[in-house]
């Protein structure tokens, strides 16, 4: 915090000394028959004398502009697609004056006929801003017809491993929020949540790198927000979509709103059935303290996963007056999956004779319940747009169970081994919270919050083997039972102001947490009672009308989520499974950014360098055993210092060619040790994404996209490389009514996870996919009363 304090009054009297005084002008713009704000117009200012441009802006959604203009005459001109042109004159910026505020203008529709005039303008797939990144995903011509997880993968910064795990900016560290809000499906932990959620319902995804103390700390590497589609066109409007694809990929989803007077209903609808094949293969090796090979064995695994799956959601928004608006929804997910999983052992000798050959065979019936409930009232103050109050309140109910049948087959046994696996998870979720934002006349704002968040997660695991009688009994040492509970409390404060081309935000974010995790059959309780202090920082400066830097601090924690903390949560490959740590702590990081972001003619380029230092890391590190396997274990392993460098341009390159490209660059240094030994890294390694859009006809629209994961150091060996190709075309049909895409992700299928183990007494290969990555999918849209996604007519 003192070194962000430091930095911001060390600039600030830099750029108050070199920059010429400039106030704001704003404004508010409606339409004139309905009153509704009118977003994406242009706002011109010209110099009174010469009719000079001095600046330009562009409304906002809620149709709020700002220009900023040094002391002078000037007029303005306002302009939007189908309206008549607005012109407010005698605009006067007076030196050393407050800022100027229009109050609120309407345009009214322009009486020419449009209807033998067709006039595009594309939206963009990716807007930059500097404290956030909006990815458009109905522009995303590869995802269409895909899972929230494929969708993501697209996003600049964002990278989704092949076993599911998402991570941003290299960290996985990042919390999921959807609308806002949390998602108790997409944060427990389960890497199949996210392809059980249709991207036909999302219509964007934000991505957060370093949020200031408003959101909520979780999250040390940023936040990621995913937006679902609500239209408040009056009327009613839509989308209906289907879906085919290979591997075995149907679906079928829509997306309605219904607009009348003072009432928006909105409905969103997907149900999809996906089966995709993954596995892949592993070579073991164990060695004696003197270096001799002890044990070894490889194994293959084949696996097939997925089942049907599907959303509902409705909900309305009532404005009850002009000043009062009350929305409330309701989401139920539900999903259904047989997943199969085939493994195979060979085991040798030292001297690599065969020993044995065990094959495994596993069946898994897996189901899903999600229920959320939201109620949310906004409140807006006479005096200013921006004097705003609201209240929020969320409820969730999740419940997940998984049963396995497992048989086991070996050359060195005359009887086949049968056991059964069951594991249940059941948890609620209430959230309550309020933020108030005021403004002050000379742009100053001060703005707070309370919150508190109510969790508590029930997970049952088992494991029963059939004995000599035929029965089934429970193996002690995996049976327990998960008893969570998650209370916390915040409140924040944040002050903001804008001088002439400096702004600056400080902000100080307040979080009691209560949270324990008892084991309740072995008796092993972990209770945390902490309260942390979470400041933020950020210093904007307008160097230009197309040039603004940015610094910015915060800090943050990662709270180990309780998949992290249960002893065993799948029985599937007992040679390497993956257990939990009661006793784990959250992480906290101490996060640094700074940005310029200057807009071209034909695009823009934001440039990142950022540095995070984070105690407490968890780290999942391999142990091995003297039987001959190995766990996957979670440690609050040390510290990490973690530098980068990142680079997102999106560029027109011709009229018929866009480009959107994301460089990172990265290096890291992990101290610590577990139990005696020393883990520390030294990391470093970049990845990128390059996208190409390419407009073949009118109707006609091609994507290619090319991303790379360049190999990197682990605390116990490396990771290689992956690369994908993904292409995609899109046709209108039916007047532009209808939309027909085909994408093929991952062409070559090399998205895929190879790891490389090497520690004094156990080496290790292994490469492998959650799901198969290539997939060919056909997919059609058809749009009730609404443009195409790429046009505004």
């Amino acid at each position: 915090m003192s070194r962000a304090l430091l930095i911001a009054g060390f600039l600030l009297p830099l750029a108050l000394f070199g920059q010429q005084e400039r106030l704001p002008l704003t404004g508010v713009l409606l339409q004139d028959a309905t009153g509704e704000p009118l977003g994406f117009a242009t706002a011109v200012a010209y110099g009174a004398t010469d009719s000079t441009i001095v600046a330009n802006a562009t409304t906002a959604d809620d149709g709020s502009f700002t220009l900023n203009m040094p002391p002078g005459a000037y007029y303005l001109v306002v302009q939007f697609l189908g309206y008549d042109n607005l012109t407010v004159p005698d605009v006067n910026v007076a030196a050393g004056g407050g800022p100027v505020d229009l109050g609120t203008l309407r345009m009214g529709q322009s009486g020419v006929a449009l209807e033998t005039v067709e006039v595009t303008t594309e939206r963009s797939q990716l807007v930059m801003k500097l404290d956030k990144r909006v990815f458009n995903v109905g522009k995303d011509l590869t995802g269409a017809g895909n899972t929230a997880a494929d969708i993501l993968n697209n996003v600049p910064s964002v990278n989704v491993d092949p076993e599911g795990n998402i991570s941003l900016r290299g960290s996985n560290g990042v919390r999921i929020l959807v609308d806002g809000k949390p998602s108790a499906m997409l944060n427990s932990g389960d890497l199949d949540a996210m392809r059980r959620m249709q991207g036909d319902i999302i219509e964007s995804v934000e991505v957060i790198t370093n949020p200031s103390a408003r959101y909520e700390a979780e999250g040390e590497a940023g936040i990621i927000n995913i937006i679902l589609k609500k239209d408040k066109q009056r009327g009613i409007n839509g989308s209906f979509g289907a879906t085919v694809g290979y591997p075995e990929n149907f679906g079928a989803s829509y997306s309605l709103n219904y607009r009348r007077n003072r009432f928006n209903l909105f409905s969103n609808f997907g149900l999809s059935y996906q089966r995709s094949p993954g596995g892949g293969s592993s070579e073991q090796r164990f060695f004696n303290p003197d270096g001799s090979l002890r044990a070894r064995y490889d194994s293959e695994t084949d696996q097939n996963r997925g089942g049907i799956g599907g959303n509902f959601q409705l909900g309305t928004d009532w404005f009850i007056n002009d000043r009062n608006q009350l929305t409330g929804s309701l989401l139920y997910r539900r999903s259904s999956d047989n997943n199969t999983a085939l493994v195979t052992y060979r085991d040798y000798a030292a001297d690599g004779e065969r020993l044995a050959t065990t094959v495994r065979d596993t069946e898994e019936e897996s189901g899903n319940e999600n229920l959320e409930a939201s109620l949310a009232y906004k409140r807006t103050f006479a005096d200013n747009e921006e004097h705003v109050w609201t209240v929020d309140a969320q409820y969730i109910l999740d419940d997940d169970l998984e049963l396995s049948d497992i048989t086991q087959r070996s050359t060195d046994r005359s009887d086949p081994l049968l056991q059964r696996a069951s594991n249940t998870e059941y948890e609620t979720n209430l959230l309550l919270q309020t933020d108030y934002v005021h403004p002050f006349r000379d742009s100053l704002k001060l703005e707070g919050g309370l919150r508190s968040t109510f969790r508590t997660v029930r997970n049952a695991f088992s494991v029963e083997e059939q004995g000599l009688g035929g029965e089934f009994a429970v193996l002690p040492a995996f049976d327990d039972e998960l008893n969570y509970t998650e209370n916390i409390g915040a409140a924040y404060l944040i002050g903001s102001g804008e001088w002439g081309a400096i702004g600056v935000q400080l902000g100080l974010r307040g979080e009691l947490s209560d949270v324990r995790a008892a084991l309740l059959k072995s008796g092993v309780n972990n209770e945390q009672y902490y309260f942390n202090l979470f400041p933020s920082a950020s210093v904007s400066y307008q160097v230009s009308e197309v040039d603004q830097l940015q610094l910015s601090y915060s800090r943050r924690l990662s709270r180990p989520y309780f998949r992290l903390l249960l002893p065993f949560s799948n029985f599937n490959n007992p040679r390497n499974n993956s257990v939990g740590n009661p006793t784990l702590r959250p992480e906290y990081t101490d996060s640094y950014e700074a940005g310029l972001l200057r807009y071209l003619s034909r695009g823009s380029v934001l440039a990142s360098l950022y540095y995070r230092y984070t105690t407490g890391v968890i780290q999942r590190l391999i142990l091995p055993s003297d039987d001959g396997t190995t766990i996957q274990y979670p440690v609050n392993l040390g510290t990490r210092n973690a530098y980068g460098v990142e680079l997102n341009v999106n560029y027109e390159l011709l009229d018929w060619w866009r480009l959107t490209t994301d460089l990172n660059v990265y290096t890291a240094k992990l101290s610590g040790s577990y139990e005696g030994t020393d883990y520390s890294a030294d990391i470093t390694s970049w990845n990128g994404r390059l996208n190409n859009v390419v407009d073949v006809t009118d109707r006609l629209q091609a994507q290619i996209t090319f991303d790379y994961n360049a190999p990197q150091n682990t605390t116990q060996g490396r990771e290689l490389a992956t690369y994908a190709l993904d292409v995609g075309a899109s046709h209108d049909v039916l007047d532009g009514k209808g939309t027909l895409t085909l994408s093929g992700r991952d062409l070559f299928n090399t998205r895929v996870q190879r790891t490389i183990v090497d520690q004094a007494n156990y080496r290790s290969t292994s490469d492998f996919q959650w799901r198969q990555a290539r997939q060919v999918v056909l997919s059609f849209v058809y749009r009730l009363n609404q443009a195409t996604p790429k046009a505004v007519r």
